[in-house]
């Protein structure tokens, strides 16, 4: 098999000047996201951040949550605790930056943003970390100075590890504050910033989720062939994934990822709307409780056997019960995975375009839908930057443009989305470069190659 050669050169982005942030209040400190936000800010920033939430206990506890995210005491003595109650108002009122990170939902973050908007000063920055809301309607709550504010900053879990910031714009923002403010997440918060518009689920998620909620979708439909473990086996680390897709709902919790792809099915139209339907199956764990890794069982279930070993077992969709991982003989992956371990990534990818099978075809499915719905986002909800950006620092997926790359090119690509029977999006068409991928980052694509 003749393999193929391919270098990717990613350029330096130069730092340049910033805006000052002394104060930040934080609100809801005390759940994942809000903690380890928390942490950043005061780990990198350097800033002194009020960190509330509906009790001091469960404030205090976050804050500890922050100094663990990133073992140190210095972001610890930087956070002062507080509860919404006592200290909103007052904190709001010192405050640069106010940064919720409530709970999704509009019932939760609106009730709070009229208090922060009868607290803010003129020129405070407000932001929203939510993961797919309007962000045009929460700020709604605000005056003219404060809308024009109003950002969505749209951190990824864990936010220490994956350094993405989607800084959603609506149409009330001032552009060369919106550039201001993204030099500040980028260079001194050291997220990679990912400008997107007003969209429902923005991009990151939008992509994201599409893929993992067909991919759940589809589990049901091959529940006789292995179900939920064969589609996290097919689409797994080989394919350019740090994380496989339905393990990824485990982490992220199939209540998240419910209001998720419910918010994106509501709110937007198309050919693929019915992939965001949610499956009945996971509304069925959900009312169990059985939410994913939080409580130890959704797709998959952990526990510890009488020999002290972990059990890893999969959730029968049939039988509704939890079983062991089916034995399945998969070679084309094997071989895929075994060229990643010798970092020969082009034939690892050679391997996926020539294997044969039904297993193989449903591979090349979801990478078409892949490629196809990340390049028909352009320019609806953000750019190529953004769309290869949103991927390889949200998702650790490989960027879609290195899959182009890959693949041997626009031409090539375009030819096997239309075989696949895919929407071939302008942005391919009118696309003629011998490489595609060109992220203004040090991304290496190479470690988002997981051998299995």
């Amino acid at each position: 098999m003749k393999r193929k050669n391919l270098d990717f050169k990613i350029p330096f982005k130069r730092m340049t000047s910033m805006r000052e942030i002394k104060k930040a209040t934080i609100l809801g400190v005390n759940g994942t996201m809000g903690s380890g936000s928390a942490a950043i800010l005061a780990g990198f920033g350097g800033i002194q951040v009020y960190a509330l939430a509906r009790s001091m206990e469960k404030a205090e506890k976050g804050v500890e949550e922050a100094a663990k995210s990133i073992r140190s005491s210095v972001v610890r003595d930087r956070m002062i605790p507080g509860t919404y109650e006592k200290d909103l108002e007052s904190s709001v009122a010192k405050s640069d930056w106010v940064f919720e990170c409530v709970a999704e939902s509009y019932e939760t973050k609106e009730p709070l943003n009229q208090k922060i908007s009868a607290s803010r000063r003129q020129g405070t920055l407000v932001s929203t970390i939510s993961s797919g809301l309007s962000i045009e309607r929460l700020a709604s709550c605000f005056d003219e100075d404060g809308k024009s504010h109003y950002y969505g900053t749209h951190f990824f879990n864990p936010p220490y590890k994956l350094t993405l910031c989607e800084l959603v714009c609506h149409k009330g923002n001032d552009p060369s504050y919106t550039k201001e403010l993204s030099q500040y997440l980028s260079h001194i918060l050291r997220r990679y910033v990912v400008i997107t518009n007003d969209t429902p689920a923005f991009a990151g998620n939008r992509i994201g989720f599409q893929l993992m909620n067909e991919a759940s979708q589809l589990a049901e439909k091959y529940q006789d062939r292995g179900g939920i473990y064969l589609m996290d086996l097919l689409l797994g680390g080989y394919t350019g994934r740090a994380m496989s897709p339905l393990a990824t709902v485990d982490l992220i919790g199939i209540d998240v990822h419910k209001a998720i792809v419910d918010n994106i099915y509501e709110n937007t139209e198309g050919p693929l709307r019915e992939t965001f339907r949610l499956p009945l199956y996971m509304k069925e764990l959900m009312d169990q409780g059985s939410l994913g890794n939080k409580t130890r069982k959704g797709l998959y279930r952990s526990s510890v056997g009488e020999n002290g070993k972990k059990i890893r077992e999969m959730y029968h969709i049939v039988k509704k019960e939890y079983v062991p991982f089916p034995k399945l003989d998969i070679p084309f992956q094997k071989q895929a995975s075994l060229a990643i371990r010798d970092s020969d990534y082009a034939l690892a990818v050679q391997i996926i375009q020539e294997a044969e099978g039904w297993e193989a075809d449903l591979v090349r499915h979801f990478l078409a839908r892949y490629i196809s719905y990340s390049f028909s986002l352009i320019p609806e909800v953000t750019d190529q930057n953004g769309i290869d950006g949103a991927m390889g620092y949200g998702f650790s997926w490989l960027p879609p443009s290195v899959w182009v790359d890959l693949w041997g090119g626009t031409t090539k690509m375009c030819k096997f989305l239309e075989s696949q029977k895919m929407e071939v999006p302008d942005f391919l068409r009118k696309t003629d470069r011998k490489e595609l991928y060109q992220l203004q980052s040090s991304l290496d694509y190479r470690s988002l190659f997981k051998a299995i």
